[in-house]
């Protein structure tokens, strides 16, 4: 069983260049305060739907501007065995696992407090992928995820508090190579072998805050329009009101499902070909379809 950790995210509109960086700046359109439905990032929600406190667009410490992500404790919430707290943010675009670098700045307020992790997702089949996961241990040891199951094994670094690291992850086909402040710390296979869909940054909500700065994403120009997923096209993608899906001839739509990326059904259909998502709030999640021939179709869409 996948421990699957992912946040309902929120609309991400903006469309990624060669190199899309993220600062979290007044010029990029982010605020002060919770970082929840600022530009596509969504923040872990509680037992009551509601986003958890302290996971905001901080100006305490930043590597370039005036501004980063923090992600810290909620005291109104329980710790968790894994982590499971924090923000995360699903991108407009699909990137290229095959020829792929992501990196950012990382800083940790204290040890012997939370354990966070910091890493990449994206989307296999009808489940949510791990592709690049930091594992920063509260004892210092930093470790890399090296299965869908999340194994972890040892990577060649110990990480201080109240440090900046620069942390960079080189994506191939048959690898991923994991750097700290340019310096190798792990190689390791790339199990997922899986498109980069978002980007994942949690704690245990044990104690500490952690700070996210400078996010670079290296890869070709991809944009959404109108999406397909195998022979599953549905337009308009952005949509506002009606969604039309089309499916292969000869098959019939038993059910449609709608989740967010929690992993959460958030609307049901059936045997329709135009489902209103009227309900549903500016976001991005995933269709699923389940034709009368057993098939399954998946794919993402975008509601303004």
């Amino acid at each position: 069983m996948k421990k699957l950790y992912f946040m309902a995210l929120g609309f991400a509109s903006l469309l990624f260049s060669a190199q899309q960086t993220i600062s979290f700046e007044n010029s990029e359109n982010y605020t002060l305060g919770s970082v929840h439905n600022q530009n596509g990032w969504e923040v872990t929600l509680n037992s009551e739907e509601q986003p958890i406190n302290n996971q905001e667009v901080s100006n305490e410490f930043a590597t370039e501007g005036t501004n980063a992500l923090k992600i810290s404790v909620d005291e109104n919430e329980d710790f968790g065995w894994f982590p499971i707290f924090g923000a995360a943010k699903q991108l407009s675009s699909s990137y290229d696992f095959n020829n792929l670098t992501v990196e950012f700045d990382v800083y940790i307020s204290e040890l012997e407090g939370s354990t966070f992790e910091f890493g990449t997702w994206g989307i296999a089949g009808d489940e949510f992928m791990p592709i690049s996961v930091y594992s920063f241990n509260y004892t210092g040891n930093t470790e890399i995820v090296t299965s869908e199951d999340y194994d972890y094994d040892t990577a060649d670094f110990t990480w201080e508090p109240n440090t900046w690291y620069h942390l960079k992850t080189e994506i191939t086909a048959d690898s991923i190579k994991y750097y700290i402040n340019n310096n190798l710390v792990y190689t390791g296979e790339n199990f997922s072998k899986t498109n980069l869909e978002g980007l994942n940054f949690v704690h245990d909500n044990f104690a500490g805050s952690a700070y996210i700065d400078n996010i670079k994403i290296n890869n070709e120009n991809l944009s959404v329009n109108t999406v397909k997923s195998q022979k599953l096209m549905i337009y308009p993608n952005p949509v506002k009101e009606v969604l039309n899906v089309k499916i292969p001839e000869g098959e019939k739509i038993r059910s449609l499902e709608i989740y967010n990326v929690l992993g959460q059904k958030v609307a049901q259909f059936t045997d329709q070909r135009e489902i209103s998502l009227h309900t549903l709030k500016s976001g991005i999640y995933v269709l699923k379809v389940l034709t009368d021939k057993g098939s399954l179709y998946n794919t993402k869409i975008i509601k303004e």
